[in-house]
């Protein structure tokens, strides 16, 4: 007879994320170009390329590092809620993106398994009416990664929160 495999109990705590909120000055939809321009897209096809035709890491390394651009993050996913919203008649501008970078995730899920719960981390975009322009809001990936408790990611998320800090400055600075 097989012995009984351990099962993880389901656990919770509450742990503290540090937000980032800043209005830009700009209108919804120049942030939302803004942003865009400053980062490029992953290509999920040109993963996908990657995988099937198992390419060598130094190129993996290689086509990541381009498509990263000088911020050395990208944008992996896009969720336009706004327009989703406006189905039902709403005025909703908002968007949502994934961001980072997985030569960066790599790093951190090798750390870690749970990372990946938190890489890529969100960023939002979305105008609510303050007078100061649009907002892009994103928790900080070093709070994100502190509650992994792991001491070996602290330099890789202080990394990435300069990385967005700086993109947000650009954006902001037009």
């Amino acid at each position: 007879m097989d012995p009984q495999p351990a099962v993880r109990r389901a656990t919770q705590r509450h742990v503290r994320i540090e937000h980032t909120s800043l209005a830009t000055g700009l209108g919804y939809h120049a942030l939302v170009e803004a942003f865009e321009r400053e980062l490029r897209t992953l290509d999920p096809a040109a993963v996908q390329r990657m995988i099937e035709g198992r390419a060598a890491w130094s190129d993996v390394e290689r086509e990541l590092s381009e498509i990263a651009g000088p911020h050395g993050l990208m944008i992996v996913a896009r969720i336009d809620l706004g327009r989703f919203a406006s189905l039902t008649g709403g005025d909703a501008r908002c968007v949502s993106y994934l961001v980072g970078h997985p030569l960066i995730a790599e790093q951190i899920v090798s750390v870690d398994v749970r990372g990946s719960f938190l890489v890529p981390f969100r960023v939002a975009l979305y105008d609510d009416g303050d007078p100061g322009g649009a907002i892009i809001a994103y928790d900080r990936p070093s709070s994100l990664l502190a509650t992994l408790d792991r001491e070996e990611l602290t330099a890789i998320g202080d990394a990435l929160d300069r990385k967005i800090d700086a993109v947000a400055a650009i954006v902001r600075a037009g």
